[in-house]
């Protein structure tokens, strides 16, 4: 049995799994670097949440873009909403020097609705087409995830879970 080479193949394999699994326990998802990064950003259209107004990404080039998908189930996104509608206030709203959009994905209407109500959103909420085509070419895998995208529609970073309000100053204190 020890000498059997089936036998070290089958404990090879075991251990490689372990180390495999090791190494995946290790690596903190939020640090995965996206693909999308230096690349332009996926042109989309959606319809406002609370209208038929619709809206095209390849609208605002020449603006910088915060991009947020997110989730009415979602805990972080309760926690990052409050953040974002004051950016929103600051640069988007009082100054137009920025857009912020919010896409709600794996979510329904009314809920989004009920949670863009409850967190008193104001910037421009759409939600993903029925088959979740937007937050795939965008490479999403969970909420919230956010996108800065520069003037000329290029995607600069990517973050995963919550934003605060020092980083979306940070990232976008270039544009200002």
């Amino acid at each position: 049995m020890w000498t059997s080479w089936k036998f070290w193949a089958v404990w090879g394999l075991i251990i490689g799994l372990i180390a495999l699994l090791a190494f995946g326990f290790t690596t903190d998802p939020k640090k995965v670097p996206s693909p999308l990064v230096g690349r332009p950003a996926p042109d989309f259209e959606i319809t406002a949440l609370n209208g038929d107004q619709k809206i095209r990404l390849s609208e605002f080039k020449g603006k910088p873009v915060l991009l947020n998908y997110w989730a009415s189930w979602c805990q972080e996104c309760k926690v990052e909403a409050h953040i974002l509608e004051a950016f929103h206030q600051k640069y988007g709203l009082a100054t137009q020097q920025i857009k912020v959009i919010g896409i709600a994905i794996q979510d329904t209407g009314d809920k989004a609705k009920a949670f863009a109500r409850l967190f008193g959103k104001t910037y421009y909420l759409g939600q993903d087409d029925a088959t979740g085509n937007i937050a795939l070419d965008y490479g999403i895998y969970g909420v919230p995830e956010t996108f800065f995208i520069d003037p000329d529609g290029t995607i600069f970073y990517k973050h995963i879970g919550a934003v605060n309000a020092e980083l979306l100053e940070k990232k976008f204190k270039q544009f200002f």
